[in-house]
């Protein structure tokens, strides 16, 4: 099926499983799982990404240890049966949260193959996660304890899993299954229960749905301006009770209270909320919801001479009189004057061109620095890429 069939019968409306192969096969999925759990041998890592977990039927362990898999776990099928037998308890599953990052391959895969989905149904202003597991006879209650606030697609990429769905408005629950090369979905508002009988690898996107979800993102992002203007410590003062009256009557605003409001009432007159928003509204856009994205690579300018393609789409939105932000492989940079229109109508996927060719297309002379500083900055996030002598990338 087609994601635009899909979007017309299934999205938001029920749950389903599709034929559907996973963007990444089972070898490169165990190869991001170990790299991911390399930091975490030592315990556990705090407010990092990837997010390394391994859980077990007595809960989750603080500190696996050589219970993570390692270089010599050459498979998913040779670290289960190996944690397996070392585990005194019954049933395992290793979930990586936010590991794409780590390899731009297989980010850009999932990015590509999520943009058709979004074609069809809109794409998210909120980013979406993505999460690797390793399991077997495994049990995962973590969605009966309220309904899913976000919509869930999950690839099988090995073996096998079910699903038992709760419905928030009632009804008895839906039971689904998939093996390796299909897709279970389900919408927002159901509770779940996840099986792994066997021994399985699966591919998990999230897709933000809730409404309060946006507000809370809001919230953080006018908290940051104000931190940012204030720039104090973030103590809460101690004020005397009852409070003093100054001379006409009223009963003032806590100094420090005011101040706050003060700053948040002037970032939003200022507008740095809502351009900070358009820009990462413009980096999540290319980066199809995906993030965090991996890092740019080091570039420079190229030479006059250097023959270039564009290999992937560069998101453009408006940003004031003359200023654009533009965006490519999850990263977003303003872009001003009118010689970046006239260089993003030469900037067409699949097109070659030298840099030569460039500057005299949009009235550059070739001693000009600014159009090959873009397109370096355009080459570190892989929107370009520089060909050699015989056309080759």
């Amino acid at each position: 099926m087609t994601w635009d069939g899909f979007a017309a019968q299934y999205w938001g409306q029920r749950p389903t499983r599709l034929t559907a192969p996973s963007p990444l096969d089972a070898a490169r999925a165990h190869e991001l799982i170990v790299e991911s759990a390399e930091p975490f041998r030592a315990g556990t890592v705090y407010r990092a990404l990837p997010k390394v977990r391994l859980h077990t039927s007595r809960g989750w362990l603080g500190a696996p240890g050589r219970l993570l898999p390692d270089a010599d776990d050459k498979s998913a099928q040779q670290y289960l049966a190996r944690a397996g037998g070392e585990l005194t308890v019954p049933g395992l599953l290793l979930s990586v949260r936010q590991p794409l990052h780590l390899d731009h391959g297989v980010w850009t895969a999932v990015r590509d193959e999520l943009a058709g989905l979004w074609r069809a149904v809109g794409w998210p202003c909120l980013p979406v996660e993505s999460e690797l597991t390793e399991a077997q006879q495994f049990t995962w209650d973590r969605g009966m304890g309220a309904p899913c606030e976000h919509a869930v697609l999950i690839w099988v990429i090995e073996g096998a899993m079910e699903v038992e769905l709760w419905p928030e408005a009632g009804g008895g629950p839906v039971e689904l299954a998939a093996s390796a090369g299909e897709l279970l979905y389900w919408p927002e508002g159901y509770r779940s229960r996840e099986r792994h009988a066997q021994r399985s690898v699966t591919l998990r996107v999230q897709v933000p749905r809730a409404r309060h979800l946006a507000t809370a993102a809001v919230r953080t992002l006018l908290a940051d301006a104000v931190h940012d203007r204030l720039g104090h410590d973030g103590s809460v003062p101690l004020l005397p009770f009852p409070a003093p009256t100054p001379p006409d009557g009223p009963t003032a605003v806590a100094p420090e209270l005011a101040r706050v409001g003060e700053a948040a009432g002037a970032a939003l007159a200022q507008g740095g909320p809502a351009r900070t928003l358009r820009l990462r509204w413009a980096a999540l856009r290319s980066a199809a919801g995906l993030d965090p994205a991996p890092p740019p690579r080091p570039s420079t300018p190229p030479a006059v001479g250097r023959r270039f393609k564009v290999v992937a789409e560069i998101v453009r939105i408006p940003d004031g009189p003359g200023r654009w932000i533009w965006a490519a492989g999850g990263h977003a940079f303003p872009v001003g004057g009118a010689a970046g229109e006239r260089i993003a109508e030469q900037l067409i996927p699949d097109r070659e061109l030298t840099v030569a060719e460039l500057c005299r297309a949009v009235g550059a002379d070739e001693h000009n620095t600014a159009v090959p500083a873009l397109l370096g900055k355009l080459v570190g996030l892989r929107a370009v890429e520089m060909l050699d002598d015989r056309g080759q990338q």
